[in-house]
């Protein structure tokens, strides 16, 4: 994954960031990905949604039955506030593919951050917007 874009001048949250772009390209983890949202966390990708621990992972568990491997990373980072906890980001993913091939997608996501009681950084909601660039999804 390339470095963050420059957008985000906390070090906790710069942090934070770097460390949901590992944990998204982990296919392993899904409990560990699920620990960074708050207790009624939202995740949604297009029209999939998942609100909650559990319904973060099972949506994860579905999203990578079909993608053995991934590479996710942001273009570009907006941040909203003095706080930089409201987020809007622009970036493509790299799938390959069980049966071999390669696509493609770019999105735009809003990323919601809360601060718990001891500090610690949470996503209260996550919610991106996927389109393929592949070319044989295209004219469909």
């Amino acid at each position: 994954m390339p470095p963050l874009p420059d957008a985000i001048d906390d070090p906790k949250v710069k942090e934070f960031m770097s460390h949901y772009y590992a944990m998204s390209n982990d296919d392993t983890d899904h409990g560990g990905f699920a620990d960074m949202f708050t207790r009624d966390g939202e995740y949604s990708m297009n029209a999939r949604k998942a609100k909650g621990r559990e319904e973060i992972i099972g949506m994860r568990r579905a999203f990578w039955a079909h993608i053995p491997k991934r590479d996710h990373y942001p273009i570009q980072i907006y941040t909203h506030g003095h706080d930089q906890i409201q987020l809007m980001r622009r970036g493509k993913t790299q799938y390959k593919h069980h049966l071999g091939h390669e696509t493609e997608t770019e999105w735009a996501a809003y990323y919601e951050l809360v601060r718990d009681q001891e500090g610690h950084l949470r996503f209260k909601k996550i919610h991106i917007i996927a389109v393929s660039l592949s070319s044989s999804n295209a004219a469909r």
